[in-house]
């Protein structure tokens, strides 16, 4: 079976997410001391002072300054990366399903699963309840490189919470589908 996710995938993402939380530590901190000073440097003036503008200006001017850093910051870069690392943590404890199908096609969608960017993969499936071929489509993350599935190879794969997590071809071109005429 080959493996998609690594334990270096997990341990990498650990330390993307420290370092942005330092960096956001960090920035958060630089600016609750900047505040500080200024907060301590106007308490120190007399009342009606001219330079009483000066720390509220500043005090303003940082304030605008870090939320316009550190928002986008942790609403894009952080909240990206800590799903990625909340996923990778589920996919090595949670339940996982186990399929052997036939290998349709990748279908690529503008789809997230569990705010990941996602493609489809759709396998064909014998029903012996319906008697028909059904699809059924499973998850591949977007970061990964695509595996050499060819159409009609028949995969044994392991998926938790619908992405693949490891995958087996057991037969190249063990089936061949016919092509449909749409009218």
């Amino acid at each position: 079976m080959i493996s998609v996710y690594k334990d270096a995938d997990y341990l990498a993402v650990c330390k993307q997410r420290k370092r942005i939380l330092w960096v956001f530590w960090a920035a958060t901190i630089a600016y609750a001391a900047f505040c500080g000073a200024w907060l301590a440097y106007h308490i120190s003036l007399p009342y009606k002072d001219p330079m009483l503008k000066l720390p509220k200006a500043c005090v303003i001017a940082a304030t605008i300054v870090y939320m316009a850093l550190i928002f986008p910051f942790m609403s894009i870069k952080f909240s990206r990366v800590h799903r990625y690392y909340k996923l990778l943590g589920f996919l090595s404890e949670g339940l996982k399903g186990e399929e052997k199908n036939y290998f349709y096609c990748f279908e690529e969608k503008a789809l997230q699963k569990d705010n990941v960017d996602v493609m489809g993969c759709v396998f064909e499936t014998w029903s012996k309840k319906r008697s028909e071929w059904m699809e059924r489509e499973a998850f591949w993350d977007k970061e990964k490189p695509l595996p050499e599935l060819d159409s009609g190879d028949y995969v044994h794969y392991i998926v938790q919470s619908n992405f693949i997590v490891q995958y087996e071809i057991l037969q190249k071109q063990a089936l061949e589908f016919e092509e449909e005429d749409e009218e």
